[in-house]
């Protein structure tokens, strides 16, 4: 697999959390309290060195006024760079449909491409299932992709529809979207502008391909 790993362990991440705490003067049961997470499950991912879910690690986030750059550089200290990105433990599918919890973890880290650090702070990665955008995305590729919706524009996107989520080709349409595999073996269908079935993640930025053979 063609992705850099970045050494941001659980132990890590959790011990940054705690010396943000400790120099805020403030307990976990503060926190639990701020982020709304239980402080059983929060000392559960402590004491097994788990990440957070990514719900759980945008609130933490945000009460600790930390951002995916502060966990990268956890990681890089020492290093240059500090350019580290979640990658989501749930995949999308480029087939019939991969579910997505709302609570989506963070399986690891990954380095963030040079030609995204302009917009870092809203790109995420996840890996590719399925065929039906091939030859453009295969089985087990790593997507880069921003979270910042649809920007009007033609492109390949991570989508959910009917609760399901999806990485696909999206084409405007007078009425609508046009939802499209790049593999003709899958026909395309169109949702209409008032369709509450479909959310549009994000656009795909960058894809790391597996090497095939």
């Amino acid at each position: 697999m063609l992705h850099m790993r970045y050494g941001l362990t659980e132990e890590l991440f959790w011990n940054e959390v705690k010396a943000r705490l400790k120099s805020l003067g403030k307990n976990q049961e503060w926190l639990c309290d701020k982020t709304g997470i239980l402080l059983g499950t929060l000392r559960n991912r402590i004491s097994q060195n788990r990440y957070p879910t990514m719900d759980e690690a945008i609130k933490i986030a945000e009460v600790l006024d930390m951002s995916f750059d502060d966990f990268g550089e956890i990681a890089l200290k020492g290093s240059s760079g500090g350019n580290a990105v979640p990658i989501f433990e749930e995949a999308f599918s480029a087939g019939r449909g991969q579910f997505i919890p709302e609570q989506a973890e963070i399986k690891e880290y990954a380095e963030c491409p040079k030609e995204l650090r302009n917009i870092r702070d809203h790109i995420v990665a996840a890996y590719v299932r399925g065929d039906s955008m091939n030859p453009t995305l295969q089985d087990d590729d790593l997507i880069y992709f921003d979270t910042l919706g649809y920007d009007n524009l033609d492109g390949v996107y991570t989508i959910f529809y009917n609760g399901s989520g999806y990485v696909k080709r999206l084409m405007k349409t007078p009425t609508g979207i046009k939802v499209i595999s790049d593999n003709p073996v899958y026909p395309p269908f169109e949702v209409s502008k008032d369709s509450e079935a479909l959310q549009i993640i994000g656009k795909v930025r960058y894809v790391l391909h597996k090497l095939q053979g």
